[in-house]
């Protein structure tokens, strides 16, 4: 996957049934706005390849955001209403690896949840592994720039081909999609 992709789960775990109130909880927070959850992993230093514990899926360097369907997580809250995700390994280029097996997602109503590994700096290859943070970073910022100078383009062109005449029209969303009329 790219870098700072994002990608959707839903796998199955085996736990206890949470009590009642935590299906209460959920009722009131599934009335927000949110339509998935989300994690964000960062990683200290930055860069990071990020896998998924006990599957192996790659979601390339940190920081990198995973989504979550809200069905799929809510079989899987925990006694204290929190949802368990599987934990994900942290790899550096120096050979570095924190992991951590499972994950608490807790307290967030709009389901956006942030992750921070941190690489233990008394291990060895530290100086590559910021070396290696700089260089992720200035690709991004090259990726930045890419994306900004094409949409300055398309705008151009979308400017270039744009009718002179108005044309009225009115929009109605309808499920998830959205429907026009025009006069």
């Amino acid at each position: 996957m790219a870098l700072g992709g994002v990608t959707t789960l839903s796998y199955d775990l085996t736990m206890k049934r949470p009590p009642l109130y935590c299906f209460l909880l959920l009722a009131v927070l599934a009335t927000g706005c949110a339509t998935q959850a989300t994690l964000t992993i960062y990683t200290q230093p930055e860069g990071a390849f990020i896998t998924e514990r006990g599957t192996g899926t790659s979601f390339g360097a940190s920081p990198v955001t995973v989504s979550y369907d809200p069905l799929a997580l809510s079989r899987h809250m925990n006694s204290k209403c929190c949802f368990l995700v599987k934990g994900f390994d942290a790899h550096w280029v120096s050979g570095v690896v924190a992991s951590l097996g499972q994950i608490e997602l807790c307290g967030s109503r709009y389901g956006s949840y942030q992750i921070t590994y941190s690489r233990d700096s008394a291990a060895p290859g530290l100086e590559r592994d910021m070396q290696f943070a700089l260089q992720v970073q200035a690709a991004r910022a090259q990726q930045q720039q890419a994306k900004a100078a094409q949409d300055a383009a398309l705008a151009s062109l979308f400017q270039a081909w744009q009718s002179t005449q108005p044309v009225t029209c009115t929009s109605n969303q309808i499920g998830n999609s959205v429907y026009t009329q025009c006069r």
